[in-house]
């Protein structure tokens, strides 16, 4: 009897936590499922203005028509890692 009890007390909650991952999946705004990701390693540090630093060097990489809209941007030695939205 306990573990039928505990069967049908696990597959409820279950239930609540997937109905709940559906409602933040559908709550996303269009403009954040249309960004795109992209990450690269540069020479040198971050800086003062790591944002900056980044999607200088992605338009460095790939011309003007290439510019991130937004970056992060994380020290590792002597290089530094880029993490960027695009549109």
């Amino acid at each position: 009897m306990r573990s039928v009890t505990l069967l049908l007390l696990s597959c409820i909650l279950m239930s609540f936590i997937f109905s709940h991952v559906k409602e933040v999946e559908a709550g996303l705004s269009p403009m954040a499922a249309s960004l795109r990701v992209r990450k690269d390693i540069f020479l040198g540090k971050c800086g003062k203005d790591g944002n900056k630093t980044c999607v200088n060097d992605f338009v460095k990489k790939g011309g003007a028509a290439d510019k991130p809209i937004s970056c992060e941007c994380d020290d590792f030695g002597f290089e530094h890692l880029c993490r960027c939205n695009f549109a």
